[in-house]
């Protein structure tokens, strides 16, 4: 349940609210767990940034009927790894790099987290494949700033398995990404060829038809070589549309019974810290 402090409010710096019904604000509301303070840092990031992406870990018990409410859709599937040190160095210093395999063309991507979106050098920002987002979930908000690549079919499976170097997954912008966010502050350098591949996780994505109930919300299934999965509910929207996005998405999960995780890390660190237990 919400904290007695979280919430966005209908008062102070938040009038907004008072524009939706009454049943619209009560959603609202319960989407955020977070104390008071926070919600109005969130909403203050969002503003800047523009854009969000909500998210929510479902519990365990309730991936059935979150799979039964959400019903058939288009569905894409893809094979996962992230790219670091055994120690994690890059996660460390902020750094998150993904491929992703499988069905249609491969990608990479280089992800800073967290960045100040003031911070970002101009020519980064005018960069078509570059992208600033606000991850928001009930309990926190990070904001974090991504390049990505698209690959031929394959070419994350021949890079993995050792028949293609690691380095021609990436292009030179995004190792200059990298390099720029993790030697600076570490005492050596990272090779690309050097990290390790750790996965591959299969992530089914599943979008409902645009008609049914859970319109623009998108279901991705994390399953591991255990057999766990990990089932995030998420949907993306402009800061204008943050509060109707939000109270739509949690009425929807309430109508159906859908229970949320507690605080859960990240699909990322969740990842990461699957494959380095061993």
């Amino acid at each position: 349940m919400p904290s007695s402090r979280g919430g966005a409010r209908t008062g102070g710096r938040w009038p907004a609210l008072k524009a939706l019904e009454k049943a619209t604000r009560k959603a609202a509301r319960r989407a955020w767990r977070m104390p008071g303070d926070d919600v109005d840092r969130m909403f203050t990031l969002v503003r800047e940034v523009g854009h969000v992406e909500l998210k929510f870990t479902v519990a365990e018990p309730s991936h059935e009927a979150l799979r039964a409410a959400l019903g058939a859709g288009s569905e894409r599937i893809r094979n996962v790894y992230y790219l670091d040190t055994p120690d994690l160095t890059l996660r460390h210093h902020g750094v998150l790099v993904r491929v992703r395999g499988g069905q249609r063309p491969n990608d990479s991507v280089v992800k800073l987290r967290p960045i100040d979106p003031a911070g970002v050098p101009a020519a980064m920002r005018r960069c078509a494949d570059f992208t600033v987002e606000v991850d928001v979930t009930p309990d926190s908000f990070i904001c974090s700033g991504a390049l990505k690549r698209r690959l031929g079919r394959n070419a994350v499976e021949r890079a993995v398995s050792g028949k293609e170097s690691l380095r021609s997954l990436f292009s030179e912008q995004q190792l200059a990404l990298l390099h720029g966010r993790v030697d600076g502050r570490a005492a050596k350098t990272v090779a690309v060829d050097g990290l390790e591949a750790l996965g591959p996780v299969e992530v089914h994505r599943t979008r409902p038809r645009p008609d049914g109930p859970g319109r623009g919300l998108e279901l991705q299934e994390w399953t591991y070589p255990d057999g766990s999965r990990l089932l995030e509910v998420s949907t993306r929207c402009t800061a204008e549309h943050l509060l109707q996005t939000a109270a739509h998405a949690r009425s929807f999960l309430d109508r159906h019974d859908i229970a949320l995780s507690g605080p859960c890390p990240t699909k990322a660190d969740a990842t990461l810290a699957y494959f380095t237990r061993r």
